[in-house]
């Protein structure tokens, strides 16, 4: 069987789909986590960052690995981690097991993603980069759709345990339907020369951009999970009073306007303006004004407007994977899946460190009665608010990039 391009991704953005939901799926699912497992808020951050953490540690021989045997194996290999992890946690009965079940679903989603960028490196033009990964994003966010109402109305039905037990046996067949149809390079296609990975890091740590672009991813993904991750939906319920599924809606919301972002802001850095730095100092500009708004303002906003907010939301935070066009044309292509995988270290610890961090604060200031529960999330979401502040300052000196014209793959 001749295998396309297309083929291949269609099985790999699958694949991110089922991975996307488990990483967002903590928020709808919190009460129910924190009731059954008897868990504090300060473990309930813990458990939602338990993924973040193994995700980003699994990241740092990731690179070099794609580099060198291709995402085909490597993506089938850990999906079945994936699966053990996620049957792992449906079945936990207490916090060490969820945290255990967490953090094996963040090792083997961890190369999903990279993988994917990995395989269109060579299998698709440059000139298509950013549109295509924004593109996977885009649908992968189904798996975000999946993990708010849906997931909501699954855990209602059936309990969050079967739910996630079946979302086991999802991943297993997803990662074999993987090892049948995805190729590392097209047949006939020269591999990119080797590098040694203490050289391929060497050459991205010195290079200052790079260090400016991991701080906005850091403070990028921190700041929407902080949202859709875990704490939007408590807040939502907890601060303005709806309930799950009402919450679950406006979170939605965020995930819809991702999607549509994404492939749109995709085309803007390749093709419109064919620049990154230009949509990701507006996007995430954005960002920051939106975090803003949990300071209190959303309290006082007239609830038809929340839709739409939540829907802007998720646009300005869809400019963020065009992190991974600026950093993969930073460097050569033989460093492509290293450099890609350096800078999505960041990501996820971003994402594993605010959310933790967070929880910490709601915890402490929740205990000790000196505020109400509204201040307690108005201090929380000054963490994310303060560090994109000072990532986006800091972007403004990072060297921007365009996408090369050459291709060496297959058409």
């Amino acid at each position: 069987m001749r295998i396309g391009k297309w083929q291949i991704f269609l099985v790999l953005t699958g694949m991110y789909i089922i991975a996307y939901f488990f990483r967002v799926s903590a928020a709808v699912i919190a009460d129910d986590l924190a009731n059954d497992l008897g868990l504090s808020p300060r473990q309930l951050g813990n458990v939602s960052a338990a993924l973040f953490y193994a995700f980003a540690l699994t990241q740092l021989p990731l690179g070099p690995v794609l580099d060198r045997y291709g995402p085909r194996r490597v993506v089938f290999a850990l999906g079945l981690v994936a699966a053990a992890g996620a049957l792992l946690f449906a079945r936990a009965d207490g916090y060490a097991g969820a945290l255990a079940g967490r953090a094996l679903i963040g090792a083997g989603t961890a190369c999903v993603l990279m993988g994917s960028l990995k395989a269109y490196t060579v299998w698709f033009s440059p000139r298509q980069f950013a549109t295509l990964s924004g593109l996977q994003v885009a649908l992968g966010n189904t798996g975000n759709l999946l993990a708010t109402a849906p997931l909501a109305w699954l855990a209602a039905t059936f309990g969050w345990r079967d739910t996630f037990a079946a979302f086991a046996l999802f991943t297993a067949l997803a990662a074999f339907l993987v090892l049948a149809v995805v190729r590392d390079a097209p047949s006939g296609t020269a591999g990119a020369e080797r590098v040694a990975p203490g050289r391929g890091w060497r050459q991205i740590a010195t290079m200052p951009s790079f260090w400016r672009l991991s701080l906005l991813a850091f403070f990028w993904y921190g700041s929407y999970m902080a949202v859709q991750g875990l704490w939007g939906g408590p807040y939502l319920m907890s601060v303005l009073g709806y309930d799950r599924a009402g919450a679950a809606r406006l979170l939605l919301l965020t995930a819809v306007g991702f999607i549509v972002g994404c492939p749109l802001n995709g085309r803007l850095s390749d093709r419109v303006l064919a620049s990154r730095k230009k949509v990701l100092l507006v996007g995430q500009g954005g960002l920051l004004l939106g975090i803003g708004m949990f300071f209190g303002p959303l309290e006082r906003c007239p609830a038809a407007l929340l839709p739409l907010f939540f829907f802007l939301f998720g646009v300005c935070v869809s400019t963020g994977p065009v992190i991974y066009a600026q950093v993969k044309e930073l460097f050569p292509p033989n460093l492509a899946a290293t450099a890609m995988t350096a800078v999505n270290f960041f990501v996820v610890m971003g994402a594993a460190l605010v959310q933790q961090s967070m929880g910490a604060v709601v915890d402490a200031a929740t205990l000790d009665g000196a505020v109400g529960t509204a201040q307690a999330f108005h201090r929380a979401f000054a963490i994310p608010a303060a560090g994109l502040a000072l990532a986006w300052v800091g972007y403004l000196f990072c060297r921007d990039t365009r996408p090369p014209e050459g291709f060496s793959g297959s058409e």
